[in-house]
């Protein structure tokens, strides 16, 4: 009896150790999922090829694609039509608003993400570029590659929660990014589109 009580005391005292470990194990393997430059600076980047097409025209296919893709978005300036070089950038945000519950209470925390997506466009392809990726959490902001450094939390002895939120806000970029970049990617892809020469207003 008494060596089962020990060992269920030893699971008990290692239990939050064995949590911290594998949320700092899937943490990792999320953090080396997002593309990251020489310079160490996250940047999807994508190039697709679009058979028999100006430049012109996927030039147009591409801002319908932006404003298709974005239209529920908020966008933090007024994006770029660049129809001399054929290049749009859109430098826009999403919201994450993450509910922390207390004993008495709940805590709302809101997180502000900013991006640039970057198309230019050449006959028969274009690419798709997304970098300059940042959270804010009130006046404080953080770029996305200094989030992504694994060294922070090798050396941080991080709680289990803590690391469990920064997995939570890292899994919600990466979502809403890739998601994005799916949803430009078919719209451009997509055959017999009606191409309109007018640009969004």
């Amino acid at each position: 009896m008494i060596s089962v009580m020990r060992k269920l005391l030893l699971l008990v005292l290692f239990l939050p150790v064995m949590v911290f470990a594998q949320t700092k194990q899937d943490l990792f393997y999320l953090i080396d999922k997002f593309p990251v430059n020489k310079s160490g600076d996250v940047n999807f980047c994508i190039i697709d090829s679009i058979k028999n097409s100006s430049k012109g025209v996927i030039y147009i296919k591409a801002i319908q694609a932006t404003d298709y893709s974005f239209k529920n978005a908020p966008s933090t300036t007024i994006p770029l039509y660049d129809d001399v070089n054929n290049i749009i950038i859109y430098k826009g945000k999403f919201i994450r608003i993450d509910r922390i519950q207390k004993t008495f209470s709940t805590v709302l925390n809101t997180y502000i993400y900013r991006f640039t997506i970057k198309i230019e466009c050449m006959d028969n392809a274009y690419k798709l570029s997304i970098y300059d990726i940042s959270e804010s959490e009130g006046d404080f902001t953080i770029m996305l590659s200094d989030l992504l450094k694994k060294e922070y939390y090798e050396k941080m002895k991080l709680s289990a929660g803590s690391l469990k939120a920064k997995y939570n806000s890292i899994l919600f970029i990466y979502n809403y990014l890739t998601s994005k970049i799916k949803s430009v990617r078919e719209y451009m892809l997509k055959e017999n589109v009606q191409i309109k020469s007018k640009q969004p207003e």
